[in-house]
């Protein structure tokens, strides 16, 4: 069972709307969580492959949805937990592209099998 729960809040830019405050997505967190069954870890891995779709540029979103639909399916529970922390970092979407093109260095808490996975897809699609 998941231990924590990340809340994201959607804000309108009105300042007496209604809808400031409103809960509109609850992400389990990847670190300390233990995940223990089966529907849990296929519930990652389809929030997981949403979020590789819907990515900020058109670049990233070619790459993710690609490396996603072939290798998602196989990852078992540590590997999604690396690959979610990963597109989910607080780092921006130009950091995630140069780092699976290998033009920039990934920082340490990244550079794992994953990255070196993602990036050898690129380079096999380019």
């Amino acid at each position: 069972m998941l231990k924590k729960s990340v809340y994201f809040y959607r804000y309108s830019l009105m300042r007496n709307s209604p809808l400031t405050g409103i809960k509109n997505r609850c992400y389990a967190q990847t670190a300390d969580t233990k995940i223990s069954s089966d529907s849990e870890i296929d519930l990652m891995r389809s929030r997981l492959i949403y979020q590789s779709r819907k990515r900020g540029i058109l670049e990233n979103c070619i790459i993710f949805t690609t490396f996603a639909d072939k290798y998602l399916k196989t990852f078992n529970c540590e590997q999604l937990q690396k690959y979610d922390a990963l597109i989910n970092s607080k780092f921006d979407e130009w950091d995630l592209y140069a780092w699976s093109i290998g033009s920039k260095p990934a920082p340490q808490e990244f550079d794992n099998d994953i990255l070196k996975l993602l990036k050898n897809h690129v380079q096999k699609r380019s």
